[in-house]
């Protein structure tokens, strides 16, 4: 099993929303002051690397742009 984890800037829903286009992974998430922790495991049958798990982080830090309505 792999595991990465980052405490990232964003709300629990708003990471949940991002979260649930990536198959294959067992997602954890926890606030912890102003950001919300985030633990992603892979097990090993699944073909991802530690840098693909790294990946899918630095996906969801980025910040999510919305046109002004």
């Amino acid at each position: 099993m792999i595991e990465v984890s980052r405490t990232l800037m964003k709300s629990e829903p708003e990471l949940a929303e991002l979260i649930a286009a990536v198959e294959g992974v067992e997602v954890t998430m926890a606030e912890k002051g102003f950001g919300t922790r985030v633990e992603i495991r892979a097990g090993e049958e699944t073909g991802l690397a530690e840098a693909d798990l790294e990946a899918v982080l630095d996906r969801l830090a980025e910040p999510q742009r919305r046109p002004f309505v």
